[in-house]
């Protein structure tokens, strides 16, 4: 069964900062107690708890209402609540289609009805867990007052842990080689600027059709990167390596589709086949559009410059009703290749036949792992004896209701 549960962006350094908070233990203080009890008191519930998120487990600082036992995170409600700045609000878990065959939810557990919390963020910016108030029958939508009155709580929690220290400091973590966020804010803009101008005076002066039209299509290949480049920015926290999504009711098949009809000529140029794309989906999918664009477009090019000859994109509801998109490509990997390799940072895949290591950093798989994470999914390479396959596999609950 897949893992359903959304993973930050910045998830390493995020884990790293949490188990280094001096005052996050598990000894618990009456101060986390009384917020707990303040929680289920203004949420009319008769369950809360401060709950901390580590790599694998949810454990609890304060607890109040029932016994709680260390969880995975795959039972947890919590690691939703840590992937935004606002509340979660879910005011019948058994109505939301992310929650409703949760083991809290379904028959046969506490069958969970209510549920809201907000995050708890240090002062380094890192998201270290939750305070929540949960019930067993569903409750109406708490006012704006009320859910800030929670934050203000959560606020607490936090300055309780840390002592309220006077003047926050960054964690400073080691991560060996710099973030996405900093590449591309850094690495990325400026010379697309450059390219991009560039490119626009080349066109003014050209003449020949053909060189026009291929001068026409890179300036427009420039204009979308950045744009992608500019929304990843808008949605992301420079400090911390912390990603956002913003999430849309997007229909896969079309932007698969543009997605396709963008990367055909440059495809077709290099001598290679993007077979047309035959829409299998009618669903509507919630997900971020740019980053999927950039997981796609980036599998795309890595079959390009190391695959096969003949590439096919493709997306569709495997049996258990979870949205498969694929991008299989008739090339063949060394049987000698550890493919967990290719999910590392800055490794290309070393002796791998019909794939050279030209054209780029290694970059594009690991960054096409930590975008579908962060949308609680999974993705993989699969080596077969006539062609390999790159799966991008999202929970079913994201398919818009």
């Amino acid at each position: 069964m897949m893992r359903t549960y959304p993973i930050p962006f910045n998830e390493e350094a995020r884990v790293a900062a949490v188990q280094n908070v001096p005052g996050l233990t598990r000894d618990n203080q009456e101060v986390f107690d009384s917020l707990c009890y303040a929680t289920a008191a203004l949420l009319d519930c008769p369950i809360a708890h401060i709950s901390v998120i580590e790599e694998d487990m949810q454990w609890y600082k304060s607890v109040i209402g029932i016994e709680l036992a260390d969880m995975p995170k795959c039972n947890s409600f919590c690691t939703h609540t840590i992937m935004s700045e606002a509340p979660m609000v879910v005011t019948d878990l058994s109505l939301d289609p992310k929650f409703k065959e949760h083991p809290m939810v379904r028959e046969g557990g506490p069958q969970a009805r209510f549920y809201a919390g907000v995050p708890l963020v240090l002062s380094s910016g890192y998201r270290f867990g939750s305070l929540c108030a949960l019930d067993v029958v569903p409750h109406d939508m708490p006012d704006g007052k009320t859910l800030k009155v929670l934050e203000h709580l959560g606020k607490s929690v936090v300055a309780a842990l840390e002592k309220a220290p006077a003047e926050p400091a960054a964690e400073e973590t080691d991560q060996g080689h710099a973030t996405f966020l900093t590449l591309v804010g850094h690495e990325l803009r400026t010379p697309l600027t450059i390219v991009n101008g560039g490119l626009r005076l080349l066109e003014n002066k050209l003449e020949d059709n053909l060189t026009k039209r291929l001068a026409r299509s890179s300036i427009n290949s420039t204009d979308h990167l950045a744009k992608l480049v500019e929304s990843i920015l808008k949605f992301s926290n420079m400090a911390t390596g912390e990603l956002q999504l913003n999430e849309q009711a997007i229909d896969l098949s079309n932007l698969l589709q543009e997605i396709g009809e963008a990367h055909a000529p440059t495809i077709a140029d290099g001598g290679k086949t993007l077979r047309s794309f035959e829409p299998q989906m009618t669903e509507t999918v919630l997900l971020d559009p740019e980053h999927m664009n950039i997981c796609v477009a980036s599998l795309l090019l890595n079959s390009f410059l190391h695959g096969g000859n003949v590439i096919d994109l493709s997306c569709k509801l495997d049996p258990n009703g979870d949205i498969e998109i694929m991008v299989t490509d008739d090339g063949n990997i060394d049987e000698n290749l550890d493919l967990a390799e290719l999910y590392r940072p800055f490794i290309v895949g070393g002796n791998v036949e019909q794939r050279d290591t030209k054209g780029g950093l290694g970059l594009g798989l690991p960054m096409t792992r930590k975008l579908v994470e962060l949308h609680g999914g999974e993705f993989e390479v699969r080596a077969n004896p006539s062609n390999t396959e790159a799966c991008i596999r999202l929970p079913r609950w994201r398919l818009a209701q």
